[in-house]
This record gives C-alpha cells, sequence and structure tokens, in this order.
C-alpha cells in the first residue's frame, strides 16, 4: 500500500501518511485489514479503547490536540451522543469532504466484508446517508463514555461550534433542516416509548441555537 494516497494531493498532512487502498482512497486508522487489504467499513474493536485512552485521532491514529471534531449525522446531533471516537479537525474536516459515505445522502453502504472475530461492523446512525454531517467541536475530552445496547456511547458536552456539511461543501439551512426533519419520527417515537418527550422536545429547542440560519 502506498504510504501517500495521490487521489487527494491537498489532504492534510496526517492524512497523506495514511495507506492508500486501491483507488487512491486513504484508509482510516480505525478500518480493520485482512490478509493485508482493507475491510471497508468494519471497524477494529481493539481501536476504539485505544483512541480513547490515548486520546488518538480515530481518523489518522496520531494524537490528538486541544480541539477535537466529532463526526456526527443529524441524529446524534439531537441526541448528544456517538459512538465515534473524536478526531483532529482538519481530518474530520476532510473525511467529511472525501468520504463517499459522508459526502453524499446518495451513498449506499458497503456489504462486502462481514464481521469477523476482534472485529465489528461499525453501526452508527451518524454514518447514516442523510442531507448533511457535521462536527462537533469541543476542546479536550468533550464527551463521557458510557454503556448502551450492548456497546460503548460517548455523551457529548456541550460544543464550541457545530460545522455542518452536505456535498462536500458547507451545508445550507434547508439542507440541515431536511436532515434533521428525516430522523425526527424515529427519535419522537423512542421519545415517547420511554416517557421523556418532554426532555426531547426542549433538546430541539436547543438545536436551534447549532443549525445554520437562512
Amino acid at each position: 500500500m502506498s504510504p501517500a494516497p495521490t487521489r487527494f494531493p491537498d489532504a492534510p498532512a496526517r492524512i497523506a501518511r495514511l495507506p492508500a487502498d486501491v483507488r487512491g482512497f486513504p484508509v482510516p486508522w480505525f478500518v480493520s485489514w485482512r490478509d493485508g487489504t482493507p475491510q471497508f467499513p468494519v471497524v477494529d474493536a481493539e481501536k476504539l479503547g485505544l483512541a480513547w485512552r490515548d486520546e488518538r485521532c480515530w481518523v489518522c491514529g496520531e494524537r490528538l490536540g486541544a480541539w477535537r471534531g466529532w463526526v456526527v449525522g443529524p441524529m446524534s446531533v439531537i441526541e448528544g451522543a456517538t459512538p465515534e471516537p473524536p478526531s483532529h479537525c482538519d481530518c474530520a474536516a476532510f473525511s467529511v469532504a472525501s468520504c463517499p459515505h459522508l459526502s453524499s445522502a446518495a451513498a449506499k453502504p458497503s456489504t462486502q466484508h462481514g464481521p469477523a472475530a476482534g472485529y465489528a461492523v461499525q453501526a452508527n446512525v451518524s454514518k447514516t446517508p442523510s442531507a448533511a454531517t457535521a462536527i462537533w467541536v469541543t476542546k479536550g475530552r468533550g464527551a463521557t463514555p458510557f454503556q448502551a445496547n450492548g456497546g460503548v456511547l460517548f455523551r457529548l458536552e456541550e460544543p464550541a461550534r457545530v460545522d455542518w456539511y452536505a456535498e462536500r461543501r458547507p451545508a445550507t439551512a434547508a439542507e440541515v433542516r431536511s436532515a434533521i426533519a428525516a430522523g425526527l419520527p424515529i427519535l419522537r417515537q423512542a421519545a415517547e416509548a420511554e416517557r421523556r418527550l418532554e426532555a426531547f422536545e426542549a433538546r430541539l429547542k436547543w438545536l436551534e441555537r447549532w443549525a445554520p440560519g437562512d
């Protein structure tokens, strides 16, 4: 594998140091490998704990600085939780602009690779194709891990800012509204079932502060 993917000559230096697949796409640090081949979208399960414990970037694997970017979808923004550790802000920005599954709502999830011992297919609502993807920016740890549904989620702290993207560019207010609206029925139904509808409505009101204006 080449250490410098030529498909993205303007990639951040940390991204350029990653190996590339046969298409020229940099292989994120969290992706598992089997027989010398990256297993998109299978996550190396050991990397999850390592990333959080050693404060490593989820995308490039290098040590994080003070500011972190959490790549999340609209449903994760509403819920304030995500299953993925943070990245450098520039690694996060590169991901939402370059990863097909983050940059386009038309992308279809890959089913080429299945789970194996020591690996897990990423089950992440933040990676579900939608009209917009957000980078939730925090300083320091920025979240608290907790157990949920047999796995680990990160409860996000109040962001310093939330940057929204769609189709490889900053998202419009209409795109963000559309992306949020698409997930509301599922989340509202869950809130009603768990008798936390009032808190859910308060969360939607809070979200208005972090959505782009018209």
